[in-house]
């Protein structure tokens, strides 16, 4: 029983060190969504699109989503561009958003005047905390996109695993159970009243 107690205490002791990083890139982004009226002072200004290039192009843009994926592939393609991306058509317009950590590029074509332009957006610290928050899934363009998620879904069984190595390792010390039950109970209770109330 001894052992299991030292290979318990050890695995959260590693894994809280291992998920350090992690938790604080979540909680400082966290913190940045929640008070965004403080934070906005350390966000970039506008405009916070600057100007790279713009040139004529000329590519058809049908309708539907496949179609447009291919597309915009196509002209991120053409212009040396490559990355995890997002596209959308609004009426003789098409944007194409690239992402990147510290700065992405946005490229909008003009459907009617045949022109392409291309953007890059400002960067600051607080913007890449916040991408780094928002970017999760599988199935986009390269290796290290999808190692990114690998990594969230590591950090997240990871999580549960600390959470159950913490729980064993209270439940086996006796004299700290009330208090436990007594922390746990409020950390229901606040969430239980949050989900009734809100």
């Amino acid at each position: 029983m001894q052992n299991w107690n030292i290979l318990f205490r050890r695995t959260h002791l590693y894994l809280g060190m291992l998920l350090l990083p992690w938790m604080l890139m979540y909680a400082l982004s966290t913190l940045l969504f929640n008070h965004d009226g403080y934070f906005r002072q350390f966000r970039v200004t506008d405009p916070q699109w600057l100007p790279l290039w713009e040139k004529d192009c000329t590519i058809e843009a049908p309708a539907g989503t496949e179609a447009l994926r291919e597309t915009a592939r196509r002209l991120l393609e053409d212009n040396g561009l490559k990355g995890q991306f997002g596209v959308q058509r609004q009426g003789q317009r098409l944007t194409i958003n690239l992402q990147n950590f510290r700065q992405p590029v946005r490229l909008t074509y003009d459907i009617a005047g045949k022109k392409l332009r291309a953007e890059k957006r400002k960067g600051s610290w607080a913007e890449v905390f916040i991408r780094l928050h928002q970017r999760v899934g599988y199935g986009h363009a390269g290796l290290l996109n999808n190692l990114w998620a690998l990594a969230v879904d590591v950090f997240c069984v990871t999580t549960l695993v600390w959470i159950a190595t913490g729980l064993y390792l209270w439940w086996k010390l006796p004299i700290t159970r009330g208090w436990g039950w007594l922390t746990l109970g409020g950390g229901l209770l606040s969430i239980a009243i949050l989900l009734g109330t809100l």
